[in-house]
């Protein structure tokens, strides 16, 4: 087979085909590789039907299965890289997995991680081709997924009060999308904090941003602005960021007296 990274295919579709031809070729059947990989056969057959996106274990599991040099590594890294998610795709593929506290800044909509498709894109479909967008509401909506894991980190979202009555998408997507954050927020991992409008806010102001503490203690931060978005480990960078995060927080609502507030505005939206 030829394994050069010039085949005009997109990498998420190699991924499946090559996946199945290799399969094939060795003779194996779903279930001798699930066993060979430790992995269910029916999560085999979604991947190359593409009806699951492949993970980073699942790729090295692969090379290691058929004896490749990252064959599958290297088409995992080409799909979570697609011009369609940015540099954001190292805070999805690398960060979030791994961390044990994550923290979010947002003035403006409802943050990614707890978005509904309908919410996310609305968000997308002004900014991006329509050609990335859908690939953009995927990726975004499968980081929900962090929170079905054994060990979920504990997830402190701060969010500007205003959201609340932004209709992002026209008042049905925001009011499901209310309805949606209400649901998640019962979470045991989970706490949703408003901000209200009269605290000014000027410290969070600048863009939304993010926090994350994996594990071994190591701490990440991402922030995102209308003409670009960086992720960092530096830590003054770090710093700085976990600074404005406590002097946002000083001023927001418990998450009692904000679920209240959103419950307020679920009944507004609902009339």
């Amino acid at each position: 087979m030829n394994e050069s990274t010039s085949d005009p295919a997109p990498p998420r579709v190699r991924f499946a085909t090559d996946l199945e031809q290799y399969r094939r070729r060795s003779g194996l059947s779903l279930v001798a590789l699930g066993t060979r990989m430790r992995c269910h056969p029916s999560l085999i057959s979604h991947i190359e039907r593409g009806r699951r996106e492949p993970t980073l274990d699942f790729a090295e599991a692969l090379d290691h299965a058929f004896q490749l040099d990252q064959h599958f590594t290297t088409l995992f890294r080409q799909i979570s890289h697609s011009p369609a998610l940015g540099w954001f795709a190292r805070w999805v593929e690398e960060v979030e997995p791994q961390a044990v506290i994550l923290q979010s800044w947002d003035p403006m909509l409802i943050p990614g991680l707890l978005q509904t498709p309908e919410y996310a894109r609305a968000v997308f479909s002004p900014m991006a081709p329509a050609d990335q967008v859908e690939e953009r509401v995927e990726a975004r909506i499968r980081r929900l997924q962090i929170f079905d894991r054994p060990n979920p980190p504990v997830f402190l979202a701060l969010i500007d009060e205003g959201v609340l009555h932004r209709p992002i998408g026209g008042p049905e997507v925001l009011l499901h999308q209310l309805r949606h954050l209400l649901e998640l927020a019962q979470h045991p991992c989970v706490t949703v904090q408003l901000v209200p409008i009269a605290a000014g806010c000027g410290a969070g102001m600048m863009s939304a941003f993010s926090l994350a503490r994996l594990r071994g203690g190591i701490e990440v931060a991402s922030a995102d602005s209308v003409l670009s978005g960086d992720v960092t480990s530096d830590h003054d960078a770090v710093a700085r960021l976990k600074v404005r995060y406590n002097i946002i927080r000083a001023d927001a609502h418990s998450q009692s007296v904000s679920l209240r507030l959103i419950e307020d505005a679920v009944t507004t939206w609902a009339k």
